[in-house]
This record gives structure tokens, C-alpha cells and sequence, in this order.
């Protein structure tokens, strides 16, 4: 799998790059089981042959999609934590990474649907995804969270963290009615963007217990 996407992050106007972005955003819409290889196939403009040449399965593409989405997650993140480097105030590295994370899923609308339908879908028939692409990005958000918080933490308290800011923000980015509603506008919208983030990275040195900034 990772050789597969290592070729369509080489080739991205690839025939195997247009399929699994494809995949993507019908997953996105209409999850695995709402999903049919023939509407990914129409909407890469491929046929159906082709589409199976490349990924074999509906089941291949919905275990890369989400393989390539993590990939992309913690290389976001790995590359924000290069640039910020070490910070002199206690978490305030998190923050930064955290505004980078919004930015990236603001950028990308389909990924805040697509993970959020995967929370709500909750089957077992996946658990493949779970084991080998979950669990494993988890555990890196979890040693940056426990290096870069500013406080010892457990891998326990960690995840609460993660799980408080990430159901904050794909709440925020999936830009519902409701949520459009309550806000006065969309949350893609630059002005509200801009607050919502900032009140995303406000959360953090709560969420981690600290009583500075």
C-alpha cells in the first residue's frame, strides 16, 4: 500500500491518483456502504476496468484513502514541528501546530466528513483500518502531545486531549447547517475562519491544564 501511494504522491494527474482522490470525497459523501466503485470510477473519468486495474477493490480504496489522509496528517504536523522548533513558553508549540492543523482541514473539506462519517459508521468489517492506520498516527500525535504539552502527561490523558481538540475541530469543519446558523455565516468564510481558529487554539492551554497566556 505504501508503495501504491508512494507512486501517487509522485505522480499526482496519474490515473491512480485521480481515482483515489476520487475515493475520497465519495466516501466523504456517502461512506463506504453509500458507496459504489462505478460512481468513483465516473467521477475520475475512468472506466471501471480501470479502476480496479489500479485498486483492485472498493475495499483497497477505502483502506488507502484513509492510509494516505493519516499520511498526510502527520506529515503536516511533523513539518509544523520542524519549522516552529523549540518554544521557550510551555505548549505553546501545540498551539501553533493546532493552527496549521485547522488551516489543512479548512483547505481540505472533504477530510473532516470523511472522518467524521468513519466515527458514526463505527463497524467492525474495518478493523484493518483501526489496527494499521489509526492506532499507529495515533500514537505519534500522542508522544508530540506528551512532549511538546509542557506538562508530564499519561498516554491516557493524552488521548483525551487529542480526542476534545480533534471532536472540536471536525464539529467546527463540517460546516453543518446548524453550526452555519449559530455562527452567522461559514466557517470557510475568512472572518469567521480566523475566529474560529483562533478560539480552537485558545482551547489548548486549557485542555492541557496550564493557567498562562
Amino acid at each position: 500500500m505504501r508503495t501504491a501511494l508512494q507512486r501517487v504522491r509522485e505522480e499526482p494527474q496519474s490515473t491512480k491518483a485521480r481515482i483515489l482522490a476520487a475515493a475520497e470525497e465519495i466516501f466523504a459523501a456517502k461512506g463506504f456502504a453509500g458507496a459504489s466503485t462505478r460512481e468513483i470510477a465516473d467521477k475520475a473519468g475512468v472506466n471501471i476496468s480501470s479502476l480496479h486495474y489500479h485498486w483492485e477493490s472498493k475495499e483497497t480504496l477505502y483502506f488507502a484513502v484513509f492510509q494516505d489522509v493519516y499520511d498526510r496528517i502527520v506529515e503536516v504536523i511533523r513539518k509544523a514541528l520542524e519549522e516552529r522548533g523549540s518554544s521557550r513558553r510551555k505548549g505553546e508549540t501545540i498551539e501553533t501546530v493546532m493552527g496549521t492543523l485547522f488551516d489543512f482541514f479548512v483547505e481540505h473539506p472533504t477530510i473532516p466528513r470523511l472522518l467524521v462519517r468513519r466515527l458514526v459508521e463505527n463497524d467492525e468489517g474495518h478493523a484493518d483500518i483501526e489496527n494499521r492506520v489509526l492506532v499507529p498516527a495515533w500514537k505519534v500525535f500522542g508522544e508530540w502531545t506528551r512532549a511538546y504539552g509542557g506538562v508530564r502527561r499519561s498516554e491516557v490523558e493524552a488521548n483525551l486531549f487529542m480526542l476534545t481538540v480533534e471532536s472540536a475541530v471536525l464539529f467546527f469543519l463540517l460546516d453543518s447547517a446548524h453550526v452555519r446558523t449559530l455562527l452567522g455565516g461559514s466557517v470557510r468564510s475568512p472572518e469567521i475562519r480566523n475566529r474560529v481558529r483562533d478560539y480552537i487554539i485558545r482551547l489548548v492551554p486549557m485542555l492541557l491544564g496550564r493557567r498562562e497566556r
